[in-house]
C-alpha cells in the first residue's frame, strides 16, 4: 500500500533510470541481509509545475503521480521476487525537503540514493548527487549512501 507509515528501516529514493534500478537492488540486498524494513520513496517535484502552462498543470501533475506510483510498484515487485515486503511512500513537494522530512518522521536507519548513469564516485565530493546526499544527511541525521551504476 502506498504511504503506509513504518518506523526505521532502509529507505531507497526511487526515480526512473538505471540509478534507480541499482539502488533498489542494493536496498533489497541490505534489507534481506539485515532484516530491516524496506521502504521505497518517490517525490513528485512540484517545482517543475512553475514552468508549465497553467492549463496543463493538472494533467502534468497527474502524469507525474501516475509515473511515481508505477515506479514504486515496479520496485515493490523486485522486492517481492526476493521474498521481501516493501513499503511504498509517495510525497509531493521539494524533493530534498520531503525526503529529509520522511527520514526524520520514520526514524529511518539509512537512505540509499542511486547515482545517474555516467556518474562516477568522486573523491572530492563535488558531484551533484554527492552534494544532495550530504545536504540530506545534515538535515535528517540519517546515514546516506550513494549507489553507482556499473559501467
Amino acid at each position: 500500500m502506498i504511504n503506509q507509515q513504518v518506523k526505521g528501516g532502509i529507505v531507497c529514493g526511487t526515480r526512473g533510470g538505471e540509478g534507480s534500478r541499482v539502488v533498489q537492488m542494493e536496498g533489497i540486498r541490505l534489507a534481506a541481509q539485515s532484516g530491516k524494513p524496506l521502504i521505497f520513496i518517490y517525490v513528485v517535484d512540484t517545482a517543475v509545475m512553475a514552468e508549465i502552462d497553467e492549463g496543463l498543470i493538472t494533467a502534468v501533475h497527474d502524469e507525474l503521480l501516475w509515473m511515481g506510483k508505477t515506479l514504486l510498484r515496479i520496485a515493490q515487485r523486485r522486492a517481492g521476487a526476493a521474498n521481501l515486503d516493501a513499503q511504498l511512500i509517495i510525497r509531493e513537494g521539494n524533493v530534498r525537503e520531503e525526503i529529509s522530512r520522511f527520514l526524520r518522521e520514520s526514524e529511518a536507519d539509512m537512505l540509499l540514493l542511486g547515482a545517474p548513469r555516467g556518474t562516477t564516485a568522486n573523491i572530492f565530493g563535488d558531484d551533484a548527487i554527492e552534494r544532495f546526499a550530504v545536504t540530506i544527511q545534515e538535515e535528517s541525521a540519517v546515514d546516506v549512501q550513494i549507489v553507482y551504476p556499473t559501467a
